[in-house]
């Protein structure tokens, strides 16, 4: 049996002629959908399994707490309380009202059942959150100390994990101070909202530029730059439907973040994001050589997932009673983000398809830069001698990508001779 403590205070106006009697009906989840299409909002008082009177005025002042108690005994329910004036006890005007609503568990938790287990689940997530960041740190800085820098890409990967680490921290803080109030902290929560859509608008924004030939087709962003303003315009919209949705937190209808209108806006957002990633990476293919194309083939598949990955959690979570709905889209959104981190971590800092791509790239683009003396003299070397023609490539390319290549041409040495010898030098 849960218990519940109530009162309410006359916002607007601020004082009426006479106290008013107002109704406070309490309602099953079973019995919602019925209450919600009964026409007549006076009949629908016939369906509420308590109903209690709340003498409200004359004056603005709070009413005094009041208390009741809820059970229930083959399954957990969602429960509904409405206000009602069918005494048609207030004058015909709107009327606005503020209320205070404190309810436990039977064994004293703060956290509704739909929250049940997410303390501890978002605990873990964190901790894990720490033992990743530090294998990401160090991965980092071995591959920076290798290459001799640190990829501007990996810098936005950093920026990105970094930005969900501290939205998943504030989270968690909030969940703490909830445990032990009931109302946590509102701020670190928004902001904890914000960030969190703010990591992902990173992470798609990362997967679409790589898609447009960014370190496989050039080594800047050149034509690209278009994507720095569309990119901040796609983050201003995803904070804005977070406000919206902070707006509508306590409706009837609501039983996650992403419930309602809010939801499917933010599937089609990643649909439309999703169709645009498919098209980039389908020109990238074609303008790029075999190697590209290979790699590309991969990236789509992966990427993929991840842009298809929120609307497959959002639609299944639509199966599941709306008091597991809250479980089922936060676990399955930290399953997701999770993947999607080791996934971009093993693809940027390991010796992959990606690196031998972006590798490809600067070879061919050091070859072409050579002498045509140089060439013919590579042409006839590079048959004799491999390491030589390690050395002969990387001559005229920048120091910053010298051993970047040298890391590649390791396993790519049949590559360096049938790439010289097909380029028919004399």
């Amino acid at each position: 049996t849960g218990s519940f403590n109530f009162r309410f205070q006359l916002a607007a106006p601020k004082s009426i002629p006479e106290a008013a009697v107002l109704q406070l009906e309490v309602y099953l989840d079973e019995h919602w959908p019925e209450v919600e299409a009964e026409p007549n909002f006076c009949e629908r008082q016939k369906r509420a399994k308590q109903v209690r009177n709340i003498s409200i005025g004359p004056g603005a002042n709070w009413t005094e707490w009041s208390q009741g108690t809820l059970s229930q005994n083959i399954r957990p329910h969602i429960w509904y309380f409405v206000i009602s004036d069918c005494q048609q006890a207030l004058a015909n005007f709107t009327h606005r009202l503020k209320f205070e609503f404190h309810a436990q568990q039977p064994n004293g938790s703060e956290f509704s059942v739909e929250m049940r287990g997410m303390l501890l689940a978002n605990v873990l997530f964190l901790a894990s959150f720490v033992v990743f960041l530090h294998w990401f740190t160090k991965r980092t800085l071995a591959f920076g100390k290798s290459a001799g820098y640190v990829h501007p890409v990996i810098w936005t990967l950093a920026a990105g994990m970094i930005t969900q680490f501290v939205a998943q921290t504030m989270h968690t803080i909030h969940l703490l101070a909830y445990k032990y109030d009931g109302d946590g902290l509102k701020a670190c929560e928004v902001l904890s909202e914000i960030l969190f859509m703010l990591a992902q608008v990173i992470q798609t924004s990362l997967l679409i530029l790589i898609a447009l030939g960014y370190t496989l087709l050039q080594s800047k962003i050149g034509e690209l730059d278009l994507m720095i303003p569309m990119c901040f315009m796609i983050g201003v919209i995803h904070i804005m439907l977070v406000g919206f949705g902070k707006i509508k937190d306590d409706a009837s209808y609501k039983y996650h973040e992403n419930e309602g209108v809010i939801g499917w806006i933010l599937l089609s957002l990643r649909l439309g994001l999703y169709g645009w990633f498919l098209w980039a990476v389908q020109s990238s293919a074609r303008e790029g050589g075999f190697k590209i194309a290979n790699f590309l083939r991969q990236f789509r598949i992966a990427g993929s997932l991840y842009f298809l990955a929120f609307p497959a959690i959002f639609l299944v979570t639509q199966l599941f009673a709306q008091y597991l709905q809250h479980s089922v889209m936060t676990i399955g959104q930290m399953v997701m983000q999770t993947g999607f981190n080791l996934w971009l971590s093993s693809l940027f800092l390991t010796r992959g398809e990606y690196f031998k791509a972006q590798i490809l790239r600067i070879f061919i683009g050091s070859v072409s830069k050579l002498s045509e003396t140089r060439n013919a003299e590579l042409a006839v070397l590079c048959s004799g001698s491999i390491t030589w023609c390690r050395g002969a490539v990387l001559e005229p390319a920048l120091v910053g990508v010298n051993m970047f290549a040298a890391m590649l041409l390791d396993a790519e040495l049949k590559f360096c001779e049938c790439a010289l010898r097909s380029r028919k030098l004399v």
